[in-house]
């Protein structure tokens, strides 16, 4: 599908290459309401949907394409009030290559069928930077008080996203299984699934996860606490310059600002805590024992585990209802039994990365849920950890992407913990 819709935009790119943008208005206007469209087939988009059309700012949002050098996909734009979409990861999802912004636009405008397979799957990104033009819209002074976007944003902003994905697999569960298998991914559906994959009964684990993500691939966000804290700092030093030049104004005008600061970070944390509340751990019981049944029906043992292997001694204290909590432990014993079949079965095929992660998954799970580590299999941890050690090392040393290198030195590190352990007798 996706050369053959490659195909179809080579003749409309090559015919609009002098055109400069000239329908951005008009795609804005069939984008924004087929997006819309897609949103609203799912209890996330119709929530989010619903506070978005309270807000004046929302009727005149505009969807627009532009390249940007960065990895991100799509970003909110508060002062043209826009959502852009990356052009370059549009031309890769399409591959098609070497066109610009102005034919990207024109085919888009012009080609219903090239515009609608681009509506079903960046979607998701999507509704992750709806959720960004609807805080700029509540809590208008956040970028210039704060002066960076706060990460608490986020933690909103992600959770959206998270629940839309869910009740789309719900909905469709093929392309779930595509994707666990290995026999589909594309740079939309690899993006949409790096959290909800993440899922945790714990909500502070889930919300780390993300603030490492930005730390580290992003640079860091400045959340509102800190945000404060500098304003604070700051106002000590203002109002000695301005003694200095012999008036307050500027100091009272920062004054003002940190008032504000502090009124909207109060207001939104009051809402982030609600947001929160009322989702989980409903949520995340849920997706995390359907993704897992899905990984365990495609033999996806690893992602099994990481799912299903999760309702330890410590689950109850996450308010989860007795049948979710039950379920959880059954199908995670289950996949226990059949990870370790599995590595029995297959071991002498498996290269030393399948192997290790296998081995580290099963080990993993079973610490989670109290249960001993099979002990026919204790012989091949000890031997195999030391060289994934090795592996991980070497990959992590000549890795270039932020992202690989990040998973090459934590698997690097638990090896090693692990095979320091063994070494000094389990």
């Amino acid at each position: 599908m996706r050369r053959l819709l490659a195909t179809l935009l080579l003749p409309l790119l090559l015919s609009s290459q002098a055109a400069a943008y000239r329908h951005d208005a008009a795609l804005s206007s069939r984008l924004k309401p087929e997006l819309e469209a897609k949103l609203l087939t799912t209890a996330a988009g119709r929530e989010l949907l619903g506070r978005l059309k309270r807000t004046k700012s929302y009727a005149r949002l505009r969807v627009l394409a532009r390249t940007d050098p960065s990895d991100s996909l799509a970003w909110f734009d508060p002062d043209p009030n826009a959502i852009y979409l990356n052009s370059r990861y549009i031309l890769k999802f399409f591959d098609a290559r070497k066109f610009k912004d102005a034919g990207v636009v024109d085919v888009l405008w012009s080609n219903k069928e090239v515009r609608a397979e681009l509506v079903k799957y960046v979607s998701p990104v999507y509704i992750h930077e709806l959720v960004h033009a609807l805080q700029c819209y509540l809590y208008p002074q956040y970028r210039q008080d704060a002066g960076a976007n706060p990460l608490e944003f986020e933690y909103e902003a992600y959770l959206t996203e998270d629940m839309y994905v869910h009740e789309i697999m719900k909905a469709s569960p093929e392309l779930l299984r595509e994707y666990i298998r290995g026999d589909y991914t594309d740079v939309y559906t690899a993006d949409a699934l790096g959290t909800y994959f993440t899922l945790s009964l714990d909500p502070d684990r889930y919300k780390e996860k993300i603030r490492k993500y930005y730390e580290e691939r992003r640079g860091g966000y400045l959340s509102m606490d800190k945000a404060a804290a500098l304003r604070k700092n700051g106002l000590a030093d203002s109002k000695i310059l301005a003694y200095a030049g012999g008036g307050l104004d500027g100091y009272a005008s920062d004054n003002k600002a940190l008032t504000r600061l502090q009124k909207e970070k109060e207001a939104y944390a009051a809402f982030l805590d609600d947001f929160y509340k009322k989702r989980w751990p409903s949520f995340s019981s849920e997706a995390l024992l359907f993704v897992g049944t899905i990984a365990l029906e495609e033999k996806n043992y690893p992602l099994a585990l990481d799912c299903l292997a999760v309702a330890d001694v410590n689950a109850g204290k996450y308010g989860m209802a007795e049948e979710a909590l039950n379920a959880l432990k059954t199908k995670g014993a289950l996949a226990i039994l059949e990870a370790a079949s599995f590595v029995r079965d297959n071991r002498a095929r498996m290269d030393i990365e399948v192997l290790s992660q296998h081995l580290k998954s099963l080990e993993k799970a079973c610490a989670a849920t109290g249960r001993p580590f099979p002990e026919d299999l204790g012989e091949l941890k000890k031997e195999v950890y030391p060289k994934a050690m090795a592996y991980y090392a070497s990959r992590q040393a000549a890795e270039t992407d932020p992202a690989k290198k990040e998973y090459y030195r934590e698997s690097m590190e638990y090896f090693s913990s692990s095979a320091e352990v063994s070494a000094g007798g389990e």
